[in-house]
């Protein structure tokens, strides 16, 4: 398709965006906060899923991962705009969501003893709640938050792998410490401290001591090794030169991002959990979210390689089902992508590929012409940027 047709598709993103986003998120937040997540939403796995244990407590999965990727979203606030009256009423609904998802009382309550799923699901909402600590956390009761507090620190009696896992212990005691006081801080310095020798070059880290090709940096590693560095260096000023150089990872690793997106939208399928469709872009975004673009990348030209790619993967039949929940899949609905350990509450970890929704509406991303992105360029015979590895 020529850049000319692609650009004029493109006008308006940010309401797409927002559409879409709120289209992903809904069932979730709505149907916690009514207190019936539990009963709607569906529970599909591929053919050689394995059988559950955690079959009663997996609509818990969908939430974490919702709630990191619409927060930053939520922080901007409420405000007399159409978009601004929209952030109000899912303010609203996730605080009451997550009030039922602590109440023993509640059909839908999180029971932290019964699979070590709550360890990532605490994780991936303490992501969430470190970026939206106004209008989340700051509008949730005093009773939800001491449940809160207490569900995390009930996860401190389950060992994570010896992988990514690492991550998401630490990041508990990373929200235990910025919404308590207090953390276990050796918990935290494993995790760093591994991370740190797992590092493979070029803004890659290994999922454990070994290279894994698939978007676990993007989905994991990269997203929350920076913010427990961020919440770190605070107590531990010794940590600045590792946060340092995850700077120049994390950016390095959302230029080969930027790189990877097609001038269709489409991209690479590698490794496990493609189902995660978007989150396999969370670090591009999050650059965008932070004001850390490469050099190498205007805001313009990722808002476009960013729509092109969400329009690819949620405008495909067969991504949502009947009753507007997410299907497993990479392009609709594809069971068979669904890993052994992943159902349906698993793919909402896709809210991740929405983080740029926390600029505001005049921020330069939102507002700068949509320009090509590099595939367009190197395939329309466009001079662009060589690509250099990074030696940290």
């Amino acid at each position: 398709m020529p850049y000319s047709q692609i650009r004029d598709t493109l006008n308006n993103d940010r309401q797409y965006w927002i559409q879409t986003l709120v289209k992903i998120a809904d069932p979730v937040i709505s149907n916690l906060s009514k207190d019936q997540l539990k009963k709607n939403i569906p529970v599909g796995r591929s053919s050689s899923a394995l059988a559950s244990s955690r079959e009663f407590i997996t609509h818990m999965e969908a939430v974490g991962r919702t709630i990191a990727g619409i927060a930053p979203w939520l922080e901007l606030g409420p405000d007399n705009t159409p978009e601004g009256k929209l952030r109000e009423k899912y303010i609203k609904m996730t605080c009451k969501a997550l009030a039922n998802s602590v109440n023993p009382e509640s059909n839908d309550y999180f029971n932290s003893t019964a699979t070590r799923q709550i360890l990532v699901n605490s994780a991936f909402l303490i992501q969430g709640l470190l970026q939206a600590p106004t209008q989340l956390w700051g509008n949730l009761d005093d009773t939800t938050r001491k449940r809160l507090i207490e569900q995390w620190k009930s996860t401190r009696t389950m060992k994570p792998g010896n992988n990514n896992w690492l991550l998401f212990s630490a990041m508990v005691e990373c929200g235990l410490k910025e919404f308590s006081g207090e953390w276990n801080f050796p918990t935290v310095e494993r995790a760093l401290t591994s991370h740190r020798e797992w590092y493979k070059g070029d803004g890659v880290y290994g999922d454990g001591a070994d290279f894994h090709l698939d978007y676990y940096n993007s989905y994991v590693i990269h997203p929350m090794l920076l913010q427990i560095l961020k919440v770190t260096v605070k107590q531990r000023p010794s940590f600045q030169s590792f946060l340092n150089e995850e700077w120049i990872r994390f950016i390095r690793y959302a230029e080969i991002q930027e790189r990877m997106i097609a001038p269709d939208g489409s991209y690479p399928v590698l490794g496990r959990s493609v189902s995660y469709r978007s989150a396999a872009f969370q670090v591009l975004g999050a650059c965008a979210l932070f004001g850390k673009l490469p050099e190498s990348l205007k805001p313009g030209q990722v808002r476009g390689a960013m729509t092109a790619m969400l329009k690819r993967l949620f405008e495909q039949p067969g991504t949502f089902d009947k009753e507007g929940w997410l299907t497993i899949g990479v392009c609709g609905e594809q069971p068979e992508l669904g890993d052994i350990y992943l159902s349906t509450p698993c793919v909402y970890l896709c809210s991740l590929g929405f983080l740029p929704l926390g600029l505001p509406a005049n921020d330069p991303f939102w507002c700068n012409p949509v320009e090509p992105w590099t595939s367009i360029k190197a395939f329309g015979g466009i001079d662009f940027p060589i690509d250099k590895f990074i030696k940290p």
